[in-house]
């Protein structure tokens, strides 16, 4: 196990076999950065897997819950330091050089059927700089929300990409 600055990382350039970024890609800073240390620490034919968020499409009933929890805690949409890297993944992955293998787009849905699962729902949003009143306040109005059967649509993208192989294009 090993914890370092992301852009910067205490391994040797090609001795890694895998990178797993799992809904870190939209606030790792500097992205550009971090893909060319992520492209340098992995070897000919390495992998990354990334996780990120995805819009969420055109659910009516998915945008007005979301809609409410936003408002709750008072925000217009998520602050993310780096939305291209969420539904343009992909090509952000392509443009430091990754041979893109897949790019997939799916909708899981987190239930919000008792109090303490809408406080995990607002202890997990990506809130820097919201006052913590702020999140209690969001927590408690969510809380008289909750009922069983209510669910929250979560969209993803996954993008499975590689570095090419020695001499040939990517």
């Amino acid at each position: 196990l090993l914890r370092a600055d992301a852009a910067a990382l205490p391994v040797a350039s090609g001795s890694v076999d895998a990178v797993c970024a799992a809904m870190s890609l939209q606030v790792l800073t500097p992205l550009d950065a971090v893909l060319a240390e992520v492209r340098r620490v992995l070897g000919p034919g390495g992998r990354i897997a990334a996780l990120v968020p995805a819009r969420l499409g055109y659910s009516p009933a998915g945008l007005l819950r979301w809609g409410r929890v936003l408002s709750a805690v008072r925000v217009p949409r998520q602050p993310w330091p780096n939305p291209r890297a969420c539904d343009t993944a992909a090509a952000v992955l392509a443009a430091h050089g990754f041979t893109v293998d897949s790019d997939e787009r799916r909708v899981m849905a987190l239930e919000l059927a008792t109090p303490h699962e809408t406080a995990l729902l607002v202890d997990s949003l990506y809130l820097p700089g919201v006052a913590a009143h702020r999140l209690e306040t969001a927590k408690a109005a969510l809380a008289r929300w909750a009922r069983p059967g209510l669910r929250l649509p979560i969209p993803l993208r996954r993008v499975l990409a590689h570095v090419p192989e020695a001499g040939r294009a990517p």
